[in-house]
């Protein structure tokens, strides 16, 4: 699949988001990135693990409580998907699946809460 294709993806999947949803991200001007590969910096923190995406930068409601350093933002790793999906259909899932998912952490929601809601 090409970067664009799956670029495509990722756009359906926010486009699929509740409105009040995206109403926050635009208004905070968080951006979800899509990346071809998982940068090294990332895989630092998650060793052995295959990264889908990452939520970086300060949850919503926190902003103004501390400094911040980088800007807020979701990234969408495309390799990752292809190492463990098969087929545009599955991809496509399991990409809005994880845009759901690093926009729940943006949202405060923590990674064991998020698993026990199955995403």
């Amino acid at each position: 699949m090409t970067l664009d294709a799956f670029e495509i993806l990722v756009n359906e999947a926010y486009r699929s988001l509740p409105a009040k949803i995206k109403k926050i991200l635009e208004r905070k001007e968080v951006k979800i990135l899509v990346r071809e590969k998982v940068p090294e910096a990332v895989m630092q923190h998650h060793p052995g693990k295959i990264v889908f995406g990452v939520f970086a930068g300060l949850p919503y409601g926190r902003a103004g409580m501390y400094l911040q350093y980088e800007p807020t933002r979701i990234e969408i790793y495309k390799e990752s998907f292809e190492k463990v999906f098969v087929g545009e259909e599955e991809i496509r899932r399991n990409v809005a699946k994880t845009v759901m998912h690093e926009v729940a952490h943006y949202l405060g929601f923590s990674e064991s809460y998020l698993k026990k809601l199955g995403y």
